[in-house]
């Protein structure tokens, strides 16, 4: 998956989270846990930690089962303690939900917070919990949320007698500072009207099928520095297959285009060659059904074509 790339995933840290803003590119990247597919463990305590990408679960007999897009653990930079940070990034491209997206944010915190008993911290040792961040790349924002970014974490409010000051409300703060919500919100792609801030101009246009893949590996490299891989090339070329899926306005125009040319059966082609390159990418049947819209029969039906 792009989003899972280091070199996307660490410019997203550099920009959101206050732990890296003035650290090079390079050195977050040395900070970062390695890739690791299909795992669904909750943060197993072992070095170094882990990334889990791509079909990474997080479940519970009482609520089933969510998939994470990326999972994965950084260390925090120019700390004297052996701290990490548990950060979640997932692309969201329903906004506008019968739900509020920020409280299910919240709750994911409180998820990615409690999961780590048993693994970081046991009992009563709260003092080892490691502050999460939940990252949510939303593709299809309301319009006043478009081209913006937003966090919301805890805050102390003093409602009567005298304040700590000094030294003691450095660790007061320092004590709260243990969760963080974060959307990123991304704007209509417009070649002439891009956004001012850097990451949400950089995920717009990647993740716009308006955009062809040559332009999108031109763009990162001339435009980003990022040095351009054959990895990178490959995931670049994935995306661009798939990123219909995350613009969901996309998606329609292209199936409107098809109808009106009279190719129905050309788009049904399409839907196939994007459930493979999902599936390869280790996209699960459910998943690959809600980002695409199309019934999971449909999915299966591919996937059962592909299999041994």
């Amino acid at each position: 998956m792009f989003l899972s790339l280091k070199q996307i995933t660490a410019r997203i840290l550099k920009s959101v989270a206050k732990e890296y803003k003035d650290i090079p590119i390079n050195e977050i990247i040395s900070l970062m846990s390695e890739p690791r597919v299909n795992e669904d463990t909750l943060y197993p305590n072992v070095e170094p930690p882990v990334i889990h990408t791509d079909n990474s679960e997080d479940s519970s007999i009482d609520e089933g089962t969510r998939f994470y897009d990326i999972r994965f653990t950084a260390r925090v930079p120019n700390d004297d303690k052996d701290v990490q940070l548990i950060i979640n990034i997932e692309a969201q491209n329903e906004f506008d939900t019968e739900y509020s997206l920020i409280k299910r944010g919240i709750y994911y915190c409180s998820r990615l917070i409690s999961g780590q008993y048993g693994t970081v911290f046991e009992h009563m040792d709260y003092d080892k919990i490691q502050k999460v961040y939940s990252i949510w790349i939303c593709t299809t924002p309301t319009e006043e949320f478009a081209d913006s970014i937003r966090t919301y974490s805890l805050k102390k409010e003093l409602l009567y007698g005298s304040d700590v000051d000094g030294e003691n409300a450095v660790k007061e703060a320092e004590k709260l500072d243990l969760m963080t919500l974060v959307l990123v919100c991304l704007k209509r792609y417009d070649k002439n009207d891009r956004s001012a801030n850097e990451l949400i101009d950089m995920l717009t246009m990647m993740l716009s099928p308006k955009v062809s893949s040559d332009d999108k590996i031109n763009t990162l490299e001339n435009d980003y520095g990022i040095p351009m891989t054959r990895e990178i090339s490959e995931r670049v070329n994935s995306m661009c297959n798939i990123s219909a899926g995350f613009f969901r306005d996309g998606k329609i125009e292209g199936i409107a285009e098809g109808k009106a040319e009279g190719k129905a059966e050309g788009k049904a082609e399409r839907d196939v060659e994007i459930i493979k390159i999902m599936l390869g990418d280790r996209h699960s049947v459910p998943e690959i059904s809600k980002l695409l819209h199309l019934p999971v029969e449909t999915v299966e039906k591919v996937q059962k074509s592909i299999t041994p």
